[in-house]
């Protein structure tokens, strides 16, 4: 284990956490981060406040050096023109590692640039590791630490963790994208916004992601990479092992000039960053929406044994435009065995029903639910098919749970696509998502999860 990696260990799993800038005061962050620590049932808590002598039942100090415990962990809450001297009172106290929340620096002005310079120094010269600044969202559920502000006034995240990581230059993105996969039944090892990288970055928390193994998926949003060929060569020896999912902003003029803006990133152009994306094996997608959707099928699926999908529908039309979506995605329709063929025969009504790829299994599922899983059984077992997607309205409840046996008991990827009929199909997704079944409100967006599988398949086979 590297001095970082051992470093950022300690940083996920602090014995001792210190709040500078906690504070009594109704809608202030010192406030928030305080009830926020006590939802996630974290204990050890060092508030520090210039004047009060207890913050919500903790036991607060005038500065960091008073506090009579070491602190593994510092999350700073003050202003900008309090920066330097915080974080030399964290290297005279020696805190292993500083999240300052803080933002203001290199991404506004030059003087911020310079403040920034040198509350670097003297972090390095303290033996302080850096996160930040404009760092938001720093989530480890098994130490119960929760600092994304969206997530702490919806009332927190929880403390069961699960095998997905997230990385970000961006907090907010951290913040809320924990949020709508909570709600989609996804759990976290590990989390965190980095903000403007002036020590600890995209690289080292990829590298420690890389080797931990809690986490068994990476996902992320960056807009720039300080030192792109390490970061190239970490992210193909980590992408053999697991999948890497990255939304990379600043690929336009106008995004790369928002990029320094935002967090003082160096964007690059998009032609450099796709080809190193394809030779790295990471999953390249455009938009928090893609990102939600590769998480929910890498989490939930086996990797496909090739691109051949099957696609099942009860609705024709639905059916030819799902097949061009994954034509075009770079799928290919599966050619049915001639058992498969003589299944589907006997099993589907002979009219109003298709037994081709993709396959109708016509309006007769109205009036027998079991047409849906006993046809999905079949094109499983098919040696021919290496996925499935099938496509059914939410008005069915009795499909929908035989679909969802089906999945679970296949080691080939099937993923769901309801139409979004408002008062029917939230509770199908959400059984759906409880049965870690993937689930889509779009057949193009199950095509677009698949297709993506199969691309990350394709590298590992390959390496």
């Amino acid at each position: 284990m590297n001095d970082t990696i051992a470093d950022l260990d300690r940083i996920f799993h602090p014995r001792a956490v210190s709040i500078i800038g906690s504070s009594n005061r109704q809608g202030s962050f010192g406030r928030l981060f305080l009830e926020g620590f006590g939802r996630m049932g974290f204990k050890a808590i060092y508030p520090v406040h210039p004047t009060e002598k207890e913050l919500l039942g903790w036991t607060a100090y005038p500065s960091v050096k008073e506090i009579p415990v070491d602190i593994d962990l510092a999350i700073s809450l003050v202003p900008r023109t309090e920066a330097l001297r915080v974080t030399q009172e964290c290297a005279d106290k020696g805190v292993k590692g500083l999240l300052l929340f803080t933002s203001g620096f290199k991404e506004k002005d030059e003087e911020g640039r310079k403040i920034e310079l040198e509350l670097t120094r003297i972090a390095r010269r303290g033996g302080i590791r850096l996160i930040g600044p404009n760092a938001n969202g720093f989530y480890c559920p098994t130490s119960r630490i929760c600092t994304s502000p969206g997530a702490m006034i919806a009332g927190g995240l929880p403390t069961e963790s699960g095998a997905l990581a997230i990385l970000s230059q961006s907090g907010s993105f951290t913040d809320y994208l924990c949020q709508i996969l909570t709600g989609k039944n996804i759990r976290f090892s590990k989390a965190v916004g980095f903000g403007n990288e002036s020590d600890l970055g995209a690289i080292d928390f990829l590298e420690y992601f890389g080797q931990d193994q809690e986490t068994r998926i990476i996902a992320g949003y960056l807009e720039g990479i300080k030192d792109g060929r390490r970061f190239y060569e970490l992210a193909r020896s980590i992408s053999r092992q697991k999948p890497i999912i990255i939304w990379k902003g600043g690929l336009t003029e106008t995004g790369a000039k928002a990029a320094l803006a935002h967090t003082g990133a160096l964007a690059g152009s998009r032609q450099v960053w796709e080809i190193m994306f394809k030779q790295a094996g990471i999953v390249g997608v455009n938009s928090i929406e893609e990102v939600v959707d590769c998480v929910l099928a890498f989490n939930w699926s086996p990797l496909p044994n090739g691109k051949r999908v099957a696609i099942l529908s009860g609705m024709a039309g639905t059916n030819v435009g799902t097949a061009d979506n994954c034509l075009m995605m770079g799928l290919e329709m599966a050619k049915y065995t001639e058992i498969t063929d003589q299944k589907l025969s006997e099993i589907l009504p002979s009219i109003g029903t298709s037994i081709a790829n993709p396959t109708d299994i016509g309006a007769g599922v109205l009036v027998n639910p079991k047409l849906y899983g006993e046809t999905a059984k079949v094109l499983l077992e098919d040696e021919n098919v290496d996925m499935l997607i099938a496509v059914t309205g939410p008005d069915n409840p009795a499909s929908i749970t035989d679909l969802a046996d089906v999945a679970n008991n296949s080691n080939k990827p099937m993923v769901i696509s309801l139409f979004d009929i408002a008062g029917l199909v939230e509770p199908q997704v959400k059984f759906l998502q409880k049965r870690h079944v993937p689930a889509y409100l779009d057949p193009k967006r199950a095509a677009f999860a698949l297709a993506k599988l199969a691309e990350y398949a394709e590298f590992r086979i390959k390496q």
